[in-house]
Formats: structure tokens, sequence, C-alpha cells
């Protein structure tokens, strides 16, 4: 049964530069080859030599720091994920709470750097399946459902709708942003980026003003009564 070489740790200073710093470098490379191949091969498709060869790395040293490939794509897949969860924080942060400023901030930054970066777009929605990270892409969206949730309560604190449907909103804009970024790469829907963030925009809006204003629960206790069911 074979096993990943044992990892070495340098212990001394080389060329002016810190040991750990040094594999701070060098795992950092390995997480832009991963971004690299994993967001263009496929994680099927790309192996430790593979990853190595573009770090411009030997094989010791990628298991300097990963225990193999599914390690590291969880590293890049988690880096991906933060950084793109801080710059739509950021931008939610940096508008007014009322109005749906916040939601065309938040929006707008989602989609446009997953557009630009299509490789973190199948990092994040594609590969996950293959890398036995589905999990970690299911946490990653309920992350991004929960900023959502936040926003959207904190814009009306006085409507106080019911949290399970506040979840429901934020979960159906996460899946919305999902699926028509993916179409829209896919070349299914020819929108351009500036009309698509302003439709997203106002699709959630006119749902979050349904359900500050009592209009969801009253449809949907018109649906109940309507089917005839009972408890």
């Amino acid at each position: 049964m074979s096993s990943a070489p044992k990892q070495r740790r340098p212990v001394r200073p080389y060329g002016g530069i810190d040991a750990a710093d040094r594999v701070a470098a060098r795992r950092g490379k390995l997480l832009d080859s991963g971004l690299e191949l994993f967001g263009t091969r496929g994680y099927a498709a790309t192996g430790v030599k593979d990853l190595c060869r573009t770090a411009g790395l030997t094989d010791r040293y990628f298991y300097e720091s990963f225990g193999g490939t599914k390690e590291l794509f969880a590293a890049v897949f988690d880096r991906v994920i933060d950084e793109l969860f801080e710059a739509v924080a950021v931008a939610v942060d940096g508008e007014p709470p009322r109005g749906t400023r916040k939601l065309h901030a938040g929006i707008g930054t989602y989609l446009t750097a997953l557009a630009e970066d299509p490789r973190k777009l199948r990092i994040i929605f594609v590969e996950p399946t293959g890398a036995g990270a589905e999990h970690r892409m299911r946490e990653a969206l309920w992350r991004f459902a929960r900023l959502v949730a936040e926003t959207a309560t904190a814009a009306r604190p006085e409507a106080r709708p019911p949290a399970v449907l506040v979840d429901i909103y934020a979960l159906s804009v996460v899946g919305m942003l999902e699926r028509v970024l993916v179409e829209k790469q896919g070349g299914r829907l020819d929108v351009p980026m500036a009309e698509l963030v302003d439709y997203c925009t106002a699709f959630a809006g006119a749902s979050l003003a349904a359900l500050y204003t009592g209009r969801i629960t009253e449809q949907a206790g018109r649906s109940e009564v309507g089917s005839g069911t009972t408890d």
C-alpha cells in the first residue's frame, strides 16, 4: 500500500529568508497552481506532478504542505470562497441599509467577480463533487445565504418576517445567482453583465418587498385553503 512521502520541514534560514516563510511561499505557489489547473482542466484530470510542474516545484515540496490533491483542492476552494465573501461583505457594508442598494452592491460584486474569473466559478460550482467537497460547497453557499438574510433583516428590522421565510428568501437569492451565472457562462443566457445585475436585483428586491409586507404568508395561506388541506 503506497503512502505520501513523509513531509519535510526546513528549519534553517536560507538566502536570508526564514524557513517558515519559504514554506508559506511554496504553499502559495501550489494554491495558485491549484486554482489554475482545477479551474481549467478540472480536478479529475489534475495530478500531483501536474500541480508541481505548474508551480515550478518538485513533488517533495507538495507533500510538505498537502497530503494529496483533495487536501489542496479544499484549500483552494476555501481561499476562493474567503476572498469572494470578503469582497461581497465589503461592498454590502458600504451601502445604506434601506432600499436595494445593498442588494445591488452584493449581487454585482458576486456575479462580476465570478464572471471575470471562470476558474473560480468552476471550482465553486462544478468541481466539488469530483473532489469530495460537496459539504464544503453547501456550507459556503449557506454562508452567503446568511449574509443575504442578515442584510435583508437589517434593512427593515421593524418588519420581522418569520425566520424560516427569511432563510428561504436568502437561499433563493443565492440559488438564482448560481444558475444565471452558470448559464450565462455556458452561453445560454445572452445578457450584458450590468443588465444581469439589475435584473437579479429587481427580482430579489421584489421578493424582499413581498416578504416585508406579509404578501408571501398571505399567498401561502390562500394556496393552502384552495388546495383543501387540513391539519
